[in-house]
């Protein structure tokens, strides 16, 4: 039984970190060198992540029970047709390519169906030769038959994710692209100013291995161009460049690929749902939310059930600035560098692009910027002035870089997109103020990274599966813990939730194709083996919240660190 992340003990870790961050030393260091500093230093810290990898894994290992008791069960009634699978015996009803869709009554297809959805859903965990290696009998049993033969089938879920954000927008196109009946809700309008596609905000994004798994090739394609590079010196004198395991991307052009690829994969997407609870029309096995970090405040009918653990004394503001100008490049590029040093970090990703429409996408966000601020300042005409103005600027070098793209056709031609991300304190406003001379910023903001930590990331409470008319309910990314973008790692966990979704779900599509089979072989099964073959759903749903815990505590820890970084040293 998995027990719950305790506050005192996160009260502990906080303390450790807050002494070591007051270190002179350690302060000059760069934050992922302080990270490694302090994962090998404070055993409190990797402590509570063996903790939370050791729950993760016994209910992986109930998992394992679960599902050999259950292959077990069904292998007994197929022992002669799995030979046939393998193709070791003649069978007329069973060949290497069957579907098996449909048992058409007789219980020893049905039996072999069973097994397969079973190692399957084992599979998509990528867990199929660790049961092997730990389940021998399972492996010979069926005289060495690769699983990887076995033909696809049908999955029987449904699912609704809220919000398209990059974690939701990656989520559907891997459920659609898995055969799972989904619906995708986002309040936002599909294009346009204040669309779900206008983040321009950069992410350092090393989740390119997941969307290749829930993308469509021509949408993954499109997010590894700018793979970030660094230069190497060799002894013998001589320099070369290497591709880091980072790509650079833009959030909002990742959004809007992902999109492209769910909707290729044939999701349902309904854009500008502003009550999503009363648009959920239908029952669901399971809601999706990737709504971001005031998911509980959006719904505080899942508050009590995420137990969250926060620290208001360590939030921290931060400085956006994004530049745009005309590059001298003449090939795709992408670097990442800034000033090391606590309080006076900033980091920049910069990129040479040749993409029109994200000159487009920041345009957009500066619009629907202006329009917000004209709308709070009321009648202060020197404030609308001076807005007016700024706006006026950054639109003409907008204006300027856009026709210097395309009034060519030169394929060499590139703009320079540089993001920069930092604390906000006078040292750092200097750099944003140099930075400005040459008419290049052409949108900024501010942020507060808080510190908090969802202890659940699944509910089943009866109220809350009423509201969302579910079987389950689960959340992931920013809702159960906000990140600090100087630890560049947001963008990765929710994308890494999104496959874990995916997996959830492939599981409960299985299970739900062999209990509505066994309800029309009632005559073979007893109330004891469906409850069984059921029970797998929630053990799939336990491991979950069990390995949710563990990657939300990573992220947890990435954005304490980045944010004691970031402030003065605490006394004490």
């Amino acid at each position: 039984m998995m027990s719950d992340v305790r506050k005192e003990e996160l009260d502990e870790i906080v303390l450790c970190l807050k002494k070591a961050l007051a270190d002179p030393e350690l302060r000059k260091l760069n934050q992922r060198a302080v990270q490694a500093m302090v994962w090998h230093r404070q055993p409190a810290i990797s402590g509570m992540m063996m903790r939370l990898r050791k729950d993760e894994d016994a209910v992986r290992r109930k998992v394992f029970v679960a599902m050999s008791e259950l292959i077990y069960k069904f292998h007994e009634h197929t022992l002669t047709t799995s030979l046939a699978r393998a193709g070791i015996l003649n069978d007329d009803r069973v060949h290497a390519g069957s579907s098996l869709d449909k048992s058409g009554g007789c219980f020893e297809i049905f039996c072999l169906d069973a097994k397969e959805r079973l190692y399957l859903i084992l599979k998509s965990y990528g867990w199929l030769e660790e049961f092997f290696r730990l389940y021998p009998l399972h492996f010979f049993e069926n005289s060495f038959q690769f699983v990887d033969r076995v033909p696809p089938k049908k999955l029987k879920a449904k699912v609704k994710v809220v919000g398209l954000g990059i974690g939701g927008a990656m989520a559907v196109s891997g459920l659609a692209k898995a055969g799972i009946d989904v619906v995708g809700f986002e309040k936002r309008n599909e294009a346009g100013p204040s669309s779900v596609g206008s983040r321009y905000q950069n992410a350092s994004w090393r989740a390119y291995d997941v969307a290749s798994k829930l993308l469509d090739e021509q949408a993954y394609e499109e997010l590894i161009r700018y793979r970030q590079k660094f230069t190497v010196n060799y002894d013998d004198g001589t320099t070369g460049f290497m591709v880091s395991d980072r790509v650079q991307i833009i959030l909002g052009h990742a959004i809007e690929q992902s999109i492209a690829s769910a909707k290729r994969f044939g999701a349902d997407l309904r854009f500008g749902t502003k009550n999503v609870i009363q648009s959920l029309d239908d029952s669901s096995d399971i809601v999706v939310l990737f709504t971001g970090a005031h998911t509980a405040e959006i719904f505080p009918e899942i508050k009590p059930e995420m137990k969250i653990i926060e620290w208001s004394d360590i939030d921290s503001d931060c400085k956006m600035w994004l530049r745009i100008k005309e590059s001298e490049k003449k090939d795709f590029f992408c670097i990442r560098g800034g000033e090391v040093g606590a309080e006076k970090w900033h980091y920049t990703i910069e990129s040479a692009r040749n993409t029109v429409a994200d000159i487009i996408r920041v345009r957009n966000c500066l619009e629907s910027q202006y329009k917000r601020t004209m709308n709070k300042v009321g009648d202060d005409e020197a404030v609308k002035q001076k807005a007016s103005a700024q706006f006026t600027a950054q639109m003409n070098q907008l204006d300027k870089v856009q026709k210097f793209m395309e009034e060519t056709c030169n394929e060499d031609r590139r703009f320079d997109y540089i993001f920069t991300n930092a604390p906000t304190n006078e040292h750092n406003m200097s750099k944003r103020d140099e930075a400005a001379k040459d008419g290049s910023i052409v949108l900024e903001g501010g942020y507060n990274v808080e510190v908090k930590m969802a202890s659940n990331s699944k509910f089943v409470a009866p109220s809350v599966l009423d509201k969302f008319k579910a079987d389950l309910v689960v959340c992931g990314g920013d809702a159960c813990v906000p990140p600090n973008p100087q630890a560049a790692y947001g963008a990765t966990l929710a994308c890494e939730t999104a496959e874990m979704v995916v997996q959830l779900a492939t599981g409960v599509g299985h299970i739900n194709a062999i209990l509505e089979e066994m309800k029309s072989l009632s005559e073979h099964v007893d109330t004891e083996w469906v409850e069984e073959v059921r029970r797998i759903k929630d053990v799939l749903s336990d491991y979950y919240n069990a390995r949710g815990r563990a990657e939300n505590y990573f992220q947890f820890i990435q954005t304490l660190i980045c944010n004691l970084y970031s402030l003065p040293p605490f006394d004490g």
